[in-house]
């Protein structure tokens, strides 16, 4: 008679190699089109591609930036669609040639906007249909949708669906930079890391004029996030020396500029300037202007991170390697109890 830990295991793993056999099954049945073709299509017969990524984390829309760019490069006659979760997700990608964002609507709660969407969908046979990041809802909706090539990574459910999957195993770590080895896998030379937002004239000057208004003349102004989550957060007591820290490193006083939120209202020390905006281009406008950023590995630090702000990361837990701030104005740091602030002031020249 085996130990009950060793048959709860035993159960557990049927239970999983049962529902690993069903989910392929699935997958197989559902991946069947008429459309599909087994060859690739040369970039001149791509007139009409669909990017699918539905994630709800907003950081990880600044981190398809440089794909959407490299795919614009490598398919420069194209339209490009790209489906994400949610209307206001589509707005990191404003001003970038997109011809439009479709809304996929994937939650229990809105399941009747999902299916219409998906339908409305089918009715285009896109020429190109990539998945630039696996998950197992992504994989479900592009064996529902219709084109001639489907590319993602290599996965065991994703051979049933796409017929150009890619076993990519040493692409690039970061996940702003990994889906970049998709382009390559199909021919292309991916000619830049580009993850930058674009920004309309009257975003740039709204955004520098509050930034200039916050200054007040100072020569030095820095503005922080205190916002995380779970394992993120990082102690009050923290900021207070990050704080202390900085000012000591200046001869003269720094403009100090909270960023507050729904979750942070009110700021660190009283007195202290603060700014809030729930239109996060509008807030992206105002961080690329001021002097720095400090935030943990949080939404608000990648999306100063696309807008051009010096930004310095503050990782607890999360490997810079995979989220690190790519921005040449930017710096990640690991010891967050001991980095120096002098140093920080002189790698971003302040």
């Amino acid at each position: 008679m085996l130990p009950w830990r060793q048959q709860l295991r035993r159960l557990d793993q049927l239970r999983r190699d049962n529902t690993q056999s069903l989910s392929n099954a699935l997958f197989r049945v559902l991946g069947k089109s008429r459309h599909l073709l087994t060859r690739q299509l040369s970039p001149a017969e791509v007139k009409r591609i669909l990017v699918v990524r539905n994630n709800k984390r907003i950081g990880n829309m600044y981190f398809m930036l440089p794909f959407i760019r490299e795919l614009k490069r490598a398919y420069p006659d194209a339209q490009i669609d790209l489906m994400l979760l949610t209307t206001e997700q589509g707005r990191v990608f404003d001003h970038i040639g997109l011809n439009q964002i479709v809304v996929s609507h994937f939650s229990f709660d809105t399941a009747l906007d999902f299916l219409k969407s998906i339908f409305k969908l089918r009715r285009t046979v896109y020429d190109l249909l990539i998945m630039p990041h696996s998950s197992a809802s992504d994989t479900a909706i592009c064996a529902l949708l219709n084109a001639r090539n489907k590319v993602s990574f290599y996965g065991p459910r994703n051979q049933y669906v796409f017929p150009q999957s890619f076993d990519l195993r040493h692409h690039n770590p970061h996940a702003a930079l990994s889906a970049l080895a998709l382009l390559e896998a199909l021919g292309h030379s991916v000619q830049g890391h580009d993850h930058t937002m674009v920004f309309s004239a009257a975003e740039e000057a709204g955004g520098k004029a509050v930034a200039d208004g916050l200054k007040s003349n100072s020569p030095l102004c820095i503005a922080y996030f205190r916002g995380a989550r779970g394992n993120k957060v990082i102690e009050d007591s923290t900021w207070l020396r990050i704080r202390q820290d900085f000012d000591a490193a200046r001869p003269h006083a720094i403009k100090w500029v909270e960023i507050l939120s729904p979750d942070i209202r009110s700021s660190l020390i009283p007195g202290t300037a603060t700014f809030e905006s729930a239109d996060l281009r509008h807030l992206a406008a105002v961080l690329k202007h001021v002097d720095a950023f400090i935030c943990a590995d949080t939404g608000p630090l990648h999306l100063a991170d696309a807008a051009g702000a010096a930004c310095i990361g503050l990782f607890t837990t999360t490997n810079i390697e995979h989220y690190g701030c790519l921005n040449d104005r930017s710096m990640n740091i690991t010891d967050v109890a001991n980095f120096s602030a002098d140093a920080a002031l002189l790698k971003l020249n302040l």
